[in-house]
């Protein structure tokens, strides 16, 4: 495997574990909780700032030791199939983050609390990410 390859899934892994633990944690909030809209923004921004937090200091955690175990492997510049891979899983990733987008604006426009009109972009940029990232692990896995 080389180094794209595991920085990809320890990214799906750090990414999809933290914002798992997000929204399983703020679903009640997000969904009519018993708080009022002004606490439920202060909460969920503050747990907001935290989970990326820990995915900025995992995913560095992540880097260095893959880069750790084989330090000839990250010193390779990325070459076409990499840049293929990664422009395949943007297309994809894209196409989803738009959907989560028209969904977002369709809750502005029904005057939906801003706090899931928020949370509604989050998502859409965290299963942007998570289908980028499995779209490329699935094509280096493919051989494309």
């Amino acid at each position: 495997m080389s180094f794209h390859e595991k920085s990809n899934i320890a990214m799906l892994v750090v990414t999809g574990g933290a914002y798992a633990w997000y929204f399983a944690t703020s679903a009640g909030v997000l969904f009519g909780g018993a708080t009022s809209p002004e606490d439920a923004l202060d909460l969920t921004n503050t747990k907001m700032l935290v989970t990326v937090g820990i995915i900025i200091i995992a995913s560095i955690v992540a880097n260095i030791a893959i880069a750790m175990a084989a330090p000839s492997e990250a010193n390779e510049n990325a070459d076409e199939r990499d840049r293929l891979v990664e422009m395949r899983g943007d297309q994809r990733g894209g196409f989803v983050l738009a959907l989560f987008a028209l969904a977002a604006m369709a809750s502005a426009m029904t005057a939906q609390p801003y706090v899931l009109i928020a949370n509604l972009v989050l998502a859409g940029l965290v299963a942007s990410e998570l289908v980028k990232g499995v779209s490329k692990m699935v094509d280096y896995r493919r051989g494309v």
